[in-house]
C-alpha cells in the first residue's frame, strides 16, 4: 500500500477506537503520534517538525513552520496537521488508579470558532506549500477533532467567515474575509488554497460527549 493509504488507515483507526478525552491539542497530537510509532508500519514519527520559513514560497504567515506530526517510511515523508478545538466539559477524571472525587475541567471553552476554522484551512494551505517544495512529500492529511458542532454548521452568508466554512460537502478554492476592514482581515491574511476540498465529518461518542473529526487529504 501507499503511504498515505497507510497512514490515513491508521490515523482513522485511532481516532474510531479512541476512548479518552484530550485536554488539549498537544496532548491529542502526542497520543496519535505515539499510536503512529507503536504500529511498526513507519520507519521514523516526529513531532514539531521544523520547516524554516525561508525555504517556502508564497508563505504568507508570521508564525514558523512545525509540522504537528511528520511520518516517513521508504524515502518518502507525510507531513499530519492538527486542530483540537473545544467547548467546556468537566469530568470525574481518573488518576493514579481512583477516580477523583471533584469534577475537574477536561476541555476547556476555546471560541473564536471564526479563526478556528480559518487556522483548518491554513493548515490544509501549508500542507500543498509543502508538497510543491519537497518532492518526497506526495501526500499529507489535515485532522480536525472537536466537542463543538458550531464547526459543522454553515452559518449565515453575510458572515465574515462564511468562506472558511467546515460544513459537510465540497469547498471552494478562496479562504477570503467578506469584511475587508475587520480585525480579523488585517491579522489573519486572505489565501487560496489550490483545489476544490470535501470536508465530510464523523462522529464519536466519549463518554456521553459527542465527538466530531474529519480528516482532509492533501
Amino acid at each position: 500500500m501507499s503511504l498515505l493509504i497507510d497512514v490515513h488507515t491508521d490515523v482513522k483507526l485511532f481516532l474510531d477506537n479512541n476512548r479518552e478525552l484530550y485536554f488539549n491539542e498537544r496532548d491529542f497530537q502526542m497520543h496519535l503520534a505515539t499510536y503512529l510509532h507503536q504500529t511498526g508500519h513507519y520507519e521514523d514519527v516526529d513531532v514539531e517538525y521544523y520547516v524554516p520559513q525561508s525555504e517556502l514560497e508564497n508563505y504568507i504567515w508570521n508564525n514558523e513552520l512545525r509540522i504537528d506530526v511528520l511520518v516517513s517510511k521508504g524515502g518518502e515523508y507525510l507531513p499530519i496537521e492538527l486542530k483540537y478545538k473545544t467547548k467546556s466539559v468537566k469530568k470525574r477524571i481518573p488518576r493514579f488508579g481512583e477516580r477523583l472525587s471533584l469534577n475537574v475541567e477536561v476541555m476547556k471553552n476555546q471560541g473564536a470558532q471564526d479563526l478556528g476554522k480559518y487556522d483548518f484551512w491554513k493548515d490544509v494551505r501549508r500542507i500543498e506549500i509543502i508538497r510543491k517544495r519537497f518532492k518526497t512529500v506526495k501526500n499529507g492529511l489535515a485532522i480536525f477533532m472537536t466537542n463543538d458542532p458550531t464547526y459543522l454548521q454553515k452559518g449565515r452568508m453575510s458572515s465574515n467567515h462564511i468562506n472558511f466554512s467546515m460544513t459537510e460537502g465540497t469547498h471552494p478554492k478562496e479562504k477570503h474575509w467578506l469584511d475587508k476592514e475587520s480585525i480579523c482581515s488585517k491579522t489573519h491574511p486572505d489565501f487560496d488554497v489550490d483545489t476544490d476540498y470535501s470536508v465530510h465529518w464523523e462522529t464519536r461518542t466519549i463518554e456521553d460527549i459527542n465527538i466530531y473529526y474529519t480528516i482532509l487529504t492533501i
